[in-house]
This record gives structure tokens, sequence and C-alpha cells, in this order.
């Protein structure tokens, strides 16, 4: 997949995460709907006024959409963008339910393998 391609797959994946159709993202951003599918299947590369425009819409910064993992791993790369997605102001909160979550995740799994290990 090239990087046009990647670029045009997560802004489609968040655009209906987010439950717009090209046509609303299309009149949200200022640009035409014809456009915006070149952008999509990753035809189109599109300026930074574009990408700018519809990270702005979409609510992710242009980063989130151009780093994301290329197949490393799809869950990570879900959660950066479940963060990135969030209001700033809501981002710190997110954040420390998620340490808050892991910690706790993780004192299960040593609990867990610490019985398995001494019944055996």
């Amino acid at each position: 997949m090239t990087v046009l391609e990647k670029l045009g797959y997560n802004i489609r994946v968040v655009r209906k995460r987010k439950g717009l159709t090209q046509q609303q993202l299309a009149d949200q951003s200022h640009i035409s709907l014809k456009h915006l599918q070149l952008i999509e299947k990753g035809v189109k590369n599109p300026s930074f006024e574009i990408l700018r425009s519809l990270t702005g819409v979409l609510g992710l910064s242009i980063d989130a959409l151009l780093n994301s993992s290329d197949g490393e791993d799809k869950s990570a790369d879900e959660m950066r963008q479940l963060y990135l997605s969030c209001p700033s102001e809501a981002r710190e909160t997110l954040l420390n339910a998620t340490r808050t979550l892991s910690h706790e995740l993780k004192k299960l799994m040593d609990k867990s393998t610490d019985q398995a290990d001494s019944s055996s």
C-alpha cells in the first residue's frame, strides 16, 4: 500500500467512524466530492490546506492520519486514533483511565500467572 493509499484509507476509516458520508465530509471541508473520493482512493495527493481542513472536521491531527502503523499493531493504532479523536480537554482523563485500567489488568494477569505456576 502506498503512502497516499494509506492516507486515503485512514481518512475513510475515521470518516466512517464519525458517521459521515463522503458528501458530508467534502461539504464540511469545503472541497468537491470528487476530490475527496480521489483522496480516499489514494489517487490524489491533498495539499496541506486540504489536510488541515479534513483533520479539522474529523477531529484528528495530521500526524494521526500520516503516522499510523503499517499493519504492525492495529489495536495500538486504534487506541492512538481514539485518543486523538477526543477533545483536547478530555484527553488527560482518557489517558489516566487507560493507565489505571492497564495497571489493574497487569495485576490481574500476574495473579493469574502466579496461580497457574503454584498449581503445576
